[in-house]
């Protein structure tokens, strides 16, 4: 009968036991090695989805901005952009607005520019009233020889679509959102058209307004 070698049965099990137990300290200190390593390479930032703040992918890069891993405003010396919870939730220009593009790209004469400009004079007058629930009226106060600027602007209100009226905001404002500027890029003639009903609407404003002056004067 054969005899089994107890001590080399027992050396080739020890044997495997310890590279088994070295190969398994190897994939330890692998994954410990791929655990260190990553805040060296961080996360990117995420882009928002939302449609009501769309944000387009590479707005930061595109415009010089290091965005580190935290939450804030951060800025280059054309754009801004808002980080909350590690997800881009705003950004825009800063010394450019839409109306000086349209007017570069020749899209605005003199006169729309003028027009453009009162809106936004009539708006801040209106936003500035104590009780903004005294402008809801057709006419303002409810005088119909209530001519301020507050008053045309609320007669403005009541004769311009909604639509027309959030594409003149993002047009006039000083501080453009992205997902507005990628509106504008992608349909320019929707501002023009926007830009045309409000531009008309405040001629006949100041056109009325006028002409009750006028009368009364001539009372």
């Amino acid at each position: 009968m054969q005899q089994i070698d107890v001590e080399k049965a027992g050396k080739a099990e020890l044997r495997a036991a310890l590279t088994a137990s070295i190969g398994r300290v190897n994939e330890l200190s692998a994954a410990i090695e791929r655990l260190l390593r990553r805040p060296s390479n961080p996360s990117p930032i995420r882009h928002t989805g939302r449609d009501d703040d769309f944000v387009p992918a590479g707005w930061a890069e595109q415009h010089g901005i290091a965005i580190p891993r935290s939450d804030g405003i951060f800025e280059s010396t054309t754009a801004w952009v808002r980080v909350s919870h590690g997800v881009i939730t705003g950004a825009g220009l800063k010394n450019q607005s839409i109306l000086s593009m349209m007017i570069s790209l020749q899209l605005v004469d003199e006169g729309e520019e003028r027009s453009a400009m009162l809106y936004t004079d009539w708006k801040m007058a209106f936003l500035s009233g104590v009780d903004p629930v005294k402008w809801t009226a057709e006419n303002g106060r409810g005088d119909p020889d209530a001519w301020g600027k507050e008053d045309r602007y609320s007669k403005l209100l009541h004769r311009v679509d909604q639509d027309s009226l959030f594409a003149m905001d993002a047009i006039v404002a000083v501080k453009p959102r992205a997902k507005h500027l990628s509106a504008f890029r992608n349909n320019q003639t929707r501002f023009v058209e926007a830009l045309g009903v409000v531009v008309r609407t405040i001629r006949d404003i100041n056109r009325e307004a006028d002409k009750t002056l006028e009368d009364v004067g001539g009372i």
